[in-house]
């Protein structure tokens, strides 16, 4: 009688472990809002489709307290610009109560864009004739996120704050220094897929 007892708790708390923790890898669809946190009194904007990109997001847990994260997006303007971005970080991942993580970490954003005009195509802003220049041009940007494992899936929300300045302007003080007012925000819904 007390095998059986050990063995069934023994299971639960397998179970419980599975189902509460962060797998290695995670993938799902992710929406995220274009414009920034200082934007959001305006309810007409939320409307507007053109103000959403969708995409899909990469998440590694190689260990309990990392991940490696990997959103990108695509969004589209008017007259047939549309854009394609990915943001890349590392972070620090706190687990709450085996359900909940939050995630704090750091890494750049690459973000390439269609004018719609002459067939013209930028990255970070500059034309990709200069890719060096466009690389240098990066920022570094902060990520918080919190994120709800159940069971298969996880849901979760993400901020992203660039730096001032970017990696080539010699500003040092300017990189590290966020931009409260350009914060922008994401959702995501993550299949734990192991």
């Amino acid at each position: 009688m007390k095998k059986r007892v050990v063995a069934l708790l023994a299971a639960l708390v397998f179970i419980a472990s599975i189902v509460t923790a962060a797998p290695l890898l995670q993938l799902g669809p992710l929406v995220s809002y274009n414009k920034t946190v200082v934007e959001f009194d305006d309810g007409e904007e939320w409307g507007d489709i053109n103000n959403f990109s969708f995409g899909a997001d990469i998440r590694i847990n190689p260990l309990k307290h990392m991940s490696i994260d990997i959103p990108a997006t695509i969004g589209f303007g008017n007259g047939g610009a549309f854009s394609i971005a990915a943001i890349p970080t590392i972070n620090a991942n706190f687990p709450i109560g085996g359900i909940a993580d939050i995630a704090i970490g750091a890494g750049t954003q690459f973000d390439f864009q269609y004018t719609g005009k002459d067939g013209d195509w930028t990255m970070n802003g500059l034309s990709l004739d200069d890719a060096g220049d466009a690389f240098s041009n990066s920022k570094l940007v902060y990520r918080l996120g919190v994120t709800f494992n159940l069971a298969f899936l996880s849901i979760g929300a993400n901020a992203i704050l660039p730096g001032s300045a970017g990696f080539g302007e010699g500003d040092i003080g300017g990189i590290f220094n966020p931009m409260w007012e350009s914060t922008r925000v994401s959702v995501v819904a993550l299949f734990n897929l192991f």
